[in-house]
């Protein structure tokens, strides 16, 4: 360990907090975390390995030749490769470090585990071995853990603007227009075929409350929604409410439409949306 290592080791667990709360983009997020680690443990370059459900993954690289890296990536995603643990592929790697430098670099690896579970190894190419006291390996296990959960929190994150993604394209793609409120009965989104049924935009739309939107020419038939929430509804999450009449329009002339009304209720009983 470098003599300057306590020191300095303050301003990269700060930095590695500072990255918690301000960078949720993996990629990004993934190449920072590198960068200090190289730094960190004075080394010449690095690798971060991500598993994955189908295997280990080069997730960012720095410093790598690119003709080791091409090599490295296929050779992780090998079957036998596959179900290694950490250890076996920080063994791996290593061997595979000093064969390929002729014995000039060494290898370091920061095992990266979450909640249990382990989700990636940061690997640091060094010229000089591992000579680290009991306080070094706490302090750098300290910074595995950070960044473990800044990895974690990052790749959720993804998972989350994914399926939202996927929700969009769905809305977006159904014939039937579909509106869906806030517990305030105050518009959050409206899709493609609402736009064009209605006649305004989803800006225009958004945050308005709903009966202001949804009025009626006549007298529709079944329970409007005001009156059905002045009732009870929803006693229990799966009643849903249908009504159908002649939907007032600003610009266009009343549309006859039929509209069921479908709650979302969280686990402590709630309404959240409908």
């Amino acid at each position: 360990m470098l003599p300057d290592f306590r020191v300095r080791q303050r301003d990269y667990l700060l930095e590695l907090s500072r990255a918690l709360t301000q960078e949720l983009d993996l990629e990004k997020l993934l190449a920072r975390i590198l960068k200090i680690s190289i730094e960190m443990l004075a080394g010449q370059a690095g690798l971060i390995a991500l598993k994955e459900q189908d295997g280990w993954r080069v997730a960012t690289a720095q410093g790598i030749a690119p003709a080791f890296l091409s090599y490295l990536t296929p050779l992780l995603a090998e079957e036998n490769v596959r179900e290694l643990d950490v250890r076996e592929l920080n063994r791996m790697l290593k061997e595979l470090t000093y064969t390929a430098s002729m014995g000039l670099l060494n290898g370091t690896a920061l095992p990266l585990a979450a909640h249990g579970q382990v989700i990636g190894v940061i690997f640091i190419f060094r010229n000089y071995p591992d000579l680290f006291t009991q306080n070094d390996r706490i302090l750098l296990q300290s910074f595995a853990d950070q960044a473990a959960i800044a990895v974690y929190n990052a790749r959720l994150y993804g998972q989350v603007s994914f399926e939202k993604q996927r929700l969009d394209a769905l809305l977006d793609s159904a014939a039937d227009g579909i509106l869906i409120l806030n517990a305030d009965l105050t518009i959050e989104r409206v899709n493609d075929a609402f736009e064009l049924m209605y006649g305004k935009t989803h800006d225009e739309l958004a945050t308005l409350p709903h009966n202001d939107i949804i009025q009626w020419a006549g007298e529709p038939q079944g329970s409007t929604l005001k009156e059905a929430i002045a009732n009870g509804w929803p006693l229990t999450p799966n009643a849903t409410l249908y009504v159908e009449g002649d939907l007032e329009r600003s610009f266009q002339p009343p549309l006859p439409v039929g509209i069921t009304y479908a709650p979302l209720i969280s686990p402590d009983g709630k309404l959240r949306n409908i």
